[in-house]
């Protein structure tokens, strides 16, 4: 009689162990999904979007009246949703003020910045311009069109520093004279210098 007793325990004591690790279990976070590797064509693909936006801003860094020698700093939101995009800031000096006078001024309608030389398809970015003391000019423009891959990656905490990298390597090879860089969670576009090279072009950290 008393096997049966004890027996009969043993099975409920194994069924409330089970009940509570089914509970325990119900309560237990998911596991965060993993988030493949961005692959080199869409790391392409983003460099190309972003090109756009930069080979427009370098053109008004490169004009003989508006621009001067500067860098580029593209930034990637937290979060990418509607309205809100990665952006491409240029920052240089103004060397002839031309543009620096109309920023602070505010005289900055389309039709006289492009008289003035800047490219049309720079206000297809929604271009902002501003002014800062010693003649710096900040020129910042949206990035459209980038892949859901890419966008997946930068929510992701450890994905984001891995596209980071692999979009600055598609960057590198898009601009091979340009120094491209991780600057926290942003990318630093810069003129590389001639002594900064090797023979090869390749530039040297």
């Amino acid at each position: 009689m008393q096997f049966f007793i004890l027996a009969a325990a043993a099975v409920a004591l194994a069924g409330m162990a089970w009940q509570a690790w089914a509970v325990n279990r119900t309560h237990q976070p998911p596991q965060e999904e993993d988030i493949p590797a961005l692959r080199p064509e869409d790391a392409a693909a983003a460099a190309e979007r972003l090109g756009e936006v930069v080979n427009a801003l370098r053109a008004v860094m490169d004009h003989p009246q508006l621009g001067g020698p500067g860098s580029l700093t593209i930034q990637f939101p937290q979060q990418l949703y509607a309205g809100c995009f990665p952006t491409v800031t240029a920052q240089f000096p103004n060397i002839n003020e031309a543009l620096y006078r109309r920023a602070v001024r505010q005289e900055l309608g389309q039709e006289e910045l492009m008289a003035a030389g800047v490219p049309e398809r720079l206000f297809q970015h929604n271009p902002t311009f501003s002014a800062e003391s010693g003649g710096v000019v900040l020129v910042c423009a949206e990035v459209y069109g980038l892949a859901p891959a890419l966008e997946k990656q930068m929510a992701d905490r450890q994905g984001r520093g891995q596209a980071l990298a692999a979009l600055a390597e598609a960057l590198r090879q898009r601009y091979p004279e340009m120094s491209v860089r991780g600057f926290g969670a942003d990318l630093l576009l810069s003129p590389v210098r001639t002594a900064e090279r090797e023979p090869g072009g390749v530039e040297t950290e």
